[in-house]
């Protein structure tokens, strides 16, 4: 694990799985923060030039909002594809529980994905954990 400034995290790239960000969620977590909470690192995919956000988009905006200027993060080496991958699961057994639509939204990632699309419905349903 590592520190990495919340500015150099791409969160624009295509990688949020979820179809919409709870402002509840976020203001939930940065209270939490300032209450000395150690919330878990977030995730990103690096490819050498990109840090892609895979998992913790409410963490980070929750660290923005408080303008923390370095937060622990998982990184791991990959490009935004990779990420893709790791976003659709992510949040299945733990953070915010996700919604129908977080799950449909995931899914859809993947099937909207030329590659992707090739799969059988059994592995797109493991990779997104539904």
């Amino acid at each position: 694990m590592t520190d990495i400034r919340p500015a150099d995290v791409v969160t624009t790239g295509g990688t949020q799985s979820r179809a919409q960000i709870s402002e509840d969620t976020v203001t939930n977590y940065a209270e939490a923060i300032q209450n000395g909470a150690l919330l878990p690192p977030i995730v990103v995919y690096h490819d050498g030039t990109a840090y892609w956000l895979a998992d913790g988009f409410h963490r980070l905006m929750a660290y923005a909002r408080l303008g923390v200027e370095w937060v622990p993060a998982d990184v791991r080496q990959g490009a935004r594809r990779d990420a893709v991958l790791y976003s659709v699961g992510a949040n299945s057994d733990h953070g915010l529980p996700r919604t129908n639509a977080d799950k449909r939204h995931a899914v859809m990632l993947l099937l909207n994905d030329e590659e992707w699309a090739a799969w059988s419905n059994h592995e797109v349903a493991r990779r997104c954990a539904v």
